[in-house]
């Protein structure tokens, strides 16, 4: 297989670089860095997205045979984006300079969507930092074990790391760290284990990290081994996370059994961080009439779609917060009794 290499002038100063499954170069996607946070704009987000919603009648519109090319140009599997175009649309036009991966690719890391993308991976990143830091300080001799459901290539495991190691470099040090990504897909736990690998290097942000990765093939259909892996850690430190997973493709059946299985087998104190999109209603209707045109098989639940999720469940909403157009990020607590009453 010959390998899809970056030009080295193209290559970015501060940014690691490793391959993925198929031989293709690629940035390690770090949000704290300014190339990153260079492509979010929220004050020019909010004008793309009020000028998206008033074509939206003219998406209705086009010819089916111009449908028919957006959907193929889309790089769709299935009914979804595959988790490695995801990442690349994550990364933005201003990291991807220079890498082989096709013009529309890049054309679309500048549109709306992607845009709303590396919002939605750089709020989650922080609400799970949030989540964490306090839990590093208190216990620092437990362990610490990430559980990344549909999770791809980790970007936001990875990216919550970054962010605490930047932070608080002492709550990681000489702690044991797991990253379990249950996931169908090879290609994206591939390319989260190569670029663990390569932050492990000198000088980069996992040096002297003890930090360990697990793919496990895993269909959220199947609860079994979420919770043979939540009990496995109970004694440690636990994260559950679904960005643009779980909450955004499970049926109600499906969210409603893993967050009971979660319930069921951890910590009383673990959390879970998730993405899920509004509804059909409030949703930019640009982005409602292309994912037509995709085919795509998001659930546009919402937030109210989601309360009456949590209902069949002991999760309650800790934190939320959305974009404005399209998604919304959100973390779960248990529901104790003090509570209820």
């Amino acid at each position: 297989m010959k390998k899809k290499l970056v030009n080295k002038q193209s290559k970015i100063s501060g940014i690691s670089y490793t391959f993925t499954y198929t031989g293709i170069e690629l940035p390690v996607l770090d949000i704290t860095h300014p190339l990153f946070i260079s492509t979010i704009d929220e004050d020019a987000f909010k004008s793309l997205s009020l000028k998206a919603a008033q074509k939206a009648e003219q998406i209705k519109k086009l010819p089916f045979f111009i449908k028919k090319i957006m959907a193929k140009l889309s790089k769709m599997e299935n009914t979804y984006m595959s988790g490695m175009t995801t990442l690349i649309m994550k990364l933005g036009h201003n990291l991807i300079k220079g890498v082989r991966v096709g013009f529309w690719i890049k054309f679309g890391s500048k549109k709306i969507n992607a845009i709303a993308l590396r919002m939605r991976l750089r709020d989650i990143c922080k609400y799970q930092a949030e989540i964490l830091i306090p839990q590093l300080k208190k216990t620092p001799q437990k362990s610490l074990c990430f559980i990344n459901i549909a999770g791809g290539a980790a970007s936001d495991t990875i990216n919550t790391l970054i962010l605490i190691q930047k932070n608080e470099p002492l709550l990681l040090k000489e702690r044991k760290i797991e990253i379990n990504i249950l996931d169908i897909d090879t290609y994206g736990p591939y390319f989260a284990k190569q670029c663990i690998e390569v932050l492990k290097e000198s000088n980069s942000y996992f040096n002297g990290l003890d930090i360990s990765f697990r793919h496990i093939q895993n269909n959220w259909t199947n609860t079994q081994k979420l919770s043979d892996l939540l009990t496995e850690r109970k004694e440690w430190i636990q994260l559950c996370t679904s960005e643009g997973g779980l909450f955004e493709y499970g049926s109600d059946k499906e969210i409603i059994e893993n967050l009971n299985t979660a319930y069921d087998n951890s910590a009383d104190d673990m959390q879970i961080a998730g993405t899920l999109l509004f509804d059909e209603t409030n949703i930019n209707p640009y982005i409602f009439e292309g994912m037509k045109i995709m085919g795509v098989s998001s659930r546009l639940i919402g937030i109210d779609g989601l309360k009456s999720i949590l209902k069949n469940t002991n999760w309650i909403i800790d934190h939320i917060k959305n974009d404005g157009t399209i998604y919304f990020i959100f973390t779960l607590k248990k529901e104790q009794l003090k509570d209820k009453e």
